[in-house]
């Protein structure tokens, strides 16, 4: 498998068992691989040619697994002090402290706890801090919100994309999750037995047929950016506007801190219709036309542009007896308690 990794944080995706821990586990070193080479940033780790291959600690890599791996005998502070003591090179070094690391993760308070009394959000978020602060030219995660639930994943999720916007560290995440790639990556590579399936920008990549067939189905999702107007509590309701200006209600939220959130609506969960509907409590009624329609396996999927893309799952009778085609004119309909926010 010949693949780059020149994005800002480029995401690895695929089903269990598809080799996306294995690729990780190569670039780190921590996996014997017959042939082939690894170079990051100019710099060989392996070559089965030139018969080089750094060990672990000599890779200037921060690793992230799924549970932490965080020493239970140690504090908080001590286990972030661990990765502290490595070296500092590159320009990640110059811009980091540990006071700001602990300021952007928002665990300061914890430092003289055992790490026996954190909970799953909190140890992931320690165990960041110390890959963060060994200084390294690459940070890699393996599925590092796997064992949480979806609460504390929703919490994480934001302190992942503020360590990927404050600091000057490329990422490498893999994740079997939609949603953590359209939130967090700039660039996805989908892999399935070993192989690469797909390459590209998520938003499009993980619409793709190659790509929805190395999914779940319950996990095809659309993830938006929306700029909030204002939250009305009173009907359980806030307002926010698509990037192409159209404006949509999502569940009550109070005024965010950054005018820009994300939301997610299921494929599974909009409804489509060719004629606007009268007197239904659905509060998003979105017009648009059909770019495409698609049959993959046993699923049918419409991909409407409606100020975004918008990928919808169907039966192949809707398809049928809406005379769906391209260019159809349609309207979706999303209940607002559809959206979830981010």
């Amino acid at each position: 498998m010949d693949v780059r990794f020149d994005a800002r944080v480029t995401a690895i995706f695929g089903p269990s068992g598809s080799g996306k821990t294995t690729l990780l586990d190569a670039i780190a070193g921590l996996r014997e691989i017959a042939s082939g080479e690894i170079e990051i940033g100019g710099k060989t780790l392996f070559s089965s040619v030139r018969k080089i291959n750094l060990a672990p600690q000599r890779r200037n890599l921060g690793y992230v697994p799924q549970e932490g791996a965080l020493f239970p005998h140690l504090s908080v502070r001590r286990n972030i002090l661990f990765g502290s003591r490595r070296v500092s090179r590159g320009a990640a070094a110059q811009s980091m402290s540990m006071e700001h690391v602990l300021e952007i993760l928002e665990i300061g308070h914890l430092l003289d706890r055992s790490v026996t009394e954190l909970s799953g959000g909190e140890s992931q978020r320690v165990a960041l801090a110390r890959a963060i602060l060994s200084r390294p030219q690459l940070l890699l995660f393996d599925e590092p919100l796997a064992a949480l639930d979806i609460g504390l994943k929703e919490k994480i999720l934001p302190y992942l994309a503020r360590v990927r916007d404050e600091f000057a560290i490329p990422m490498i995440y893999v994740t079997h999750n939609v949603t953590e790639v359209l939130t967090l990556a700039d660039w996805v590579l989908v892999i399935r037995s070993g192989r690469l399936m797909a390459q590209g920008l998520p938003s499009e990549t993980l619409t793709s047929s190659r790509a929805i067939r190395a999914m779940p189905e319950e996990e095809l999702e659309n993830v938006f950016t929306v700029e909030f107007i204002e939250a009305d509590k009173a009907s359980g309701r806030s307002r926010a506007r698509l990037s192409s200006g159209d404006e949509i209600f999502v569940p009550y939220v109070p005024t965010p801190a950054q005018r820009n959130i994300q939301v997610r609506v299921r494929a599974d969960d909009i409804l489509i219709a060719t004629q606007r509907p009268e007197g239904i409590s659905a509060a998003n009624i979105l017009p648009g036309t059909v770019r495409n329609v698609e049959m993959i396996e046993d699923q049918s999927l419409v991909r409407v542009h409606a100020g975004e893309i918008f990928c919808v799952r169907v039966t192949a009778g809707a398809i049928t007896r809406l005379a769906l085609h391209e260019g159809s004119a349609v309207f979706l309909i999303i209940k607002t308690r559809s959206f979830q926010l981010l």
